[in-house]
């Protein structure tokens, strides 16, 4: 993993991951927004290398992911109220940063077709991770797990007693996802380091 992808994934788990509540329901709502977000983002930007407007990328492409994010809230509003009122302002934070991060920066010399391949495959890796935490906080953190359905947030509850999750609940507040996204950046940064020592050793242990 390049030094250009950690920072994006730094970038979005502090958008999506941090601020977001610790809900499993909230968590796939807000992912589904950053991966279509991101797929319409490449779209774009091939668009307005097309017709050689790159001297306005910047503007372009934050107009562009901002009404995508209006247009997914108003579906959201009408699919699913609840979420679309919990959520609010938090539904703008990855256009606002993460993905408009990546894309103001973003070098167009990749074809489209490699261009989607690689953000899809990168954004399913953090998407799938984004998921599990979202999944733990949720059980470990409140003994449920929820999902979006019509008109409500659906919870299947694992612990019949609230009490049995009061110890546990730090993991479901904004420290408790500081802390998560701190250990995971910092395994991520250890790993990294013995498998460059490995390299550098020429595979010997």
């Amino acid at each position: 993993m390049k030094d250009k992808n950690v920072y994006f994934f730094v970038a979005a788990a502090l958008a999506i991951i941090v601020p977001v509540p610790g809900r499993f329901a909230y968590g796939l709502l807000m992912l589904l927004l950053f991966n279509i977000q991101n797929v319409t983002g490449v779209l774009f930007c091939h668009l307005i290398a097309f017709f050689k407007l790159e001297d306005l990328k910047n503007s372009l492409v934050a107009i562009e992911l901002i009404a995508v994010t209006i247009l997914y809230k108003q579906l959201l509003v009408l699919l699913c109220p609840v979420a679309a009122f919990s959520l609010g302002f938090l539904l703008y934070l990855p256009a606002l940063s993460s993905v408009i991060v990546e894309f103001s920066f973003k070098d167009n010399s990749l074809s489209l077709s490699e261009d989607l391949r690689k953000n899809c495959i990168r954004n399913l890796i953090f998407s799938v991770a984004a998921l599990v935490v979202f999944l733990l906080r949720d059980i470990i953190g409140f003994g449920t797990i929820t999902f979006p359905v019509w008109n409500r947030i659906a919870t299947f509850h694992f612990v019949q007693s609230s009490h049995a999750t009061y110890a546990s609940a730090f993991i479901a507040t904004v420290p408790g996802a500081f802390v998560i996204v701190a250990l995971i950046l910092f395994c991520y940064i250890y790993a990294n380091r013995q498998f460059n020592r490995i390299e550098r050793s020429g595979g010997n242990v």
